[in-house]
């Protein structure tokens, strides 16, 4: 055993050589808890939270969700969980990835349709994608065709910035929007969904982070205007279509 050897056991030992990554998850964990403090954006009332909860949720096997990209366990789970209180019929999701939250919906709404957009592999985008160019769709990669219980999905291969949203207007009762997270796209996402939404539905965007500005300059700008609630325990904002009644009705 060599010098450098003898002194990595001896950290080992002494349990210091994991210090700088626990050092490392304090201060994202610091970091993470100050944009929430600083969030203009108000957490989701405890009340209203506890109601969209109350649901049984079925979950994809654990393999699927350490996958680098997708959405978290929380984050599946609320998505799903307001889905069911809301008794959605229809859904239309920006931003496929691996299908993984698009199953995850059809599975646990059989009678639901569910539309999922993301851009053509090797297309060229009409905007810059940032982080997303790494987290791009691929026709023969979709667990939803790998896992049972995915029917009723219609796959959309298409930029959502030239995509035709109009057969969709006022007709969808779940938008979840986790496509593109530039600015330009997060933008134009947000305003087909506006358009999109039923009265009695809600918009959901995904990666409201520290590190995802573009999500989080569009939706500090709307917060004014717009009723916006943050999820607490994910990266997730919600809007709800007539929100006084939904609410109320959750």
């Amino acid at each position: 055993m060599n010098s450098s050897e003898r002194w990595t056991q001896f950290y080992n030992v002494l349990g210091l050589a994991s210090l700088p990554r626990r050092a490392d998850i304090l201060r994202r964990q610091f970091l993470n808890h100050r944009f929430d403090r600083r969030s203009p954006i108000p957490a989701l009332p405890d009340l209203t939270l506890n109601r969209i909860y109350d649901y049984e949720v079925v979950l994809p096997p654990r393999r699927f969700l350490m996958q680098p990209g997708v959405q978290t366990i929380d984050g599946i789970l609320f998505l799903v969980s307001l889905a069911l209180s809301l008794r959605v019929r229809s859904v239309f999701e920006i931003g496929t990835y691996t299908g993984l939250t698009t199953w995850a919906l059809a599975r646990n709404l059989p009678e639901a349709s569910v539309d999922t957009l993301d851009i053509p592999e090797g297309a060229t985008p009409c905007w810059k994608l940032d982080i997303d160019d790494v987290h791009r769709a691929a026709a023969d990669n979709l667990l939803y065709e790998r896992l049972p219980g995915g029917s009723g999905i219609s796959q959309h291969w298409q930029d959502s910035a030239l995509f035709d949203f109009a057969p969709y207007h006022g007709q969808v009762d779940l938008v979840y929007i986790d496509g593109a997270h530039s600015e330009e796209y997060v933008r134009s996402d947000t305003t087909h969904a506006m358009e999109m939404i039923s009265s009695a539905g809600a918009i959901v965007w995904d990666d409201y982070w520290r590190l995802s500005p573009g999500v989080v300059t569009v939706l500090h700008q709307l917060s004014p205007k717009l009723h916006l609630l943050r999820v607490p325990g994910t990266r997730l904002v919600v809007h709800f279509g007539k929100k006084s009644e939904q609410e109320e009705r959750l």
